[in-house]
């Protein structure tokens, strides 16, 4: 597998230093990168493919945690490595999932390390899907698993929105969520199965995943808070 590596900092001896870095990680043959020098070029030029994205958070003009919060409308699944010379933004992870946060000046051993992990989600990730039979097209259609955001039940027909398509199929949600119930998989409500990875805040009684609006019932947000904090937790 060739490996999408993205990286975004607004001065050039970072990128180099990283540049460098992933040479001693990654077999030369087993991944292309593309840089970027802010978050407006980033964006602007945002690649079709994206595995692994090591971005700045301190930038001149739009800054990393703003960058990301744009990305995660449209790619929920590229992971995002934050680089900072400060810890005050890692409040700021959870809503934009960061998979990890690398302490400037970066340290080879802990660079290695944390690449290494991402490296090996990515595959994990790849490697998990499902099947499908698809309502009107009458086929079996292969969803990764990774790239689910939510599912929903509506009228009888089960939706399973990704960020490039919603399927619809008739087999009911109890059924996915047995399913995937070995992955962050939860049933907020009895009309929505949400993948807890994709959270990207939470109301009251709701959460959102991208701009959607989700309801979770009044009996299980608080189940809910505890089990997104136990994801928090594990990016530290």
């Amino acid at each position: 597998m060739i490996f999408n590596i993205a990286i975004c900092d607004d001065e050039y001896i970072h990128r180099k230093v990283i540049l460098d870095y992933l040479g001693m990680v990654f077999p030369s043959e087993s991944y292309e990168v593309v840089e970027f020098n802010s978050g407006e070029e980033l964006l602007e030029n945002y690649p079709e493919k994206s595995d692994i994205l090591l971005l700045d958070i301190q930038m001149t003009g739009i800054n990393g945690i703003k960058t990301a919060k744009k990305i995660r409308l449209f790619d929920t699944n590229v992971m995002i490595i934050f680089t900072t010379a400060v810890l005050d933004f890692m409040q700021d992870g959870y809503e934009v999932r960061a998979f990890r946060y690398l302490l400037k000046p970066i340290n080879y051993n802990e660079f290695s390390k944390h690449l290494i992990r991402c490296k090996n989600e990515v595959l994990n990730n790849k490697s998990k899907y499902m099947t499908i039979k698809e309502i009107g097209e009458g086929k079996t259609v292969i969803i990764t698993i990774n790239s689910i955001l939510y599912i929903e039940m509506e009228c009888r027909v089960t939706l399973i929105h990704t960020d490039a398509k919603v399927y619809r199929t008739k087999d009911s949600i109890k059924k996915f969520e047995n399913e995937l119930k070995e992955y962050s998989f939860y049933r907020c409500h009895r009309a929505y199965l949400i993948n807890l990875n994709k959270v990207s805040s939470i109301a009251k009684n709701s959460i959102f995943i991208k701009d959607d609006e989700i309801m979770v019932s009044r009996y299980k947000i608080r189940d809910l808070k505890m089990k997104i904090t136990e994801i928090l937790a594990s990016l530290i």
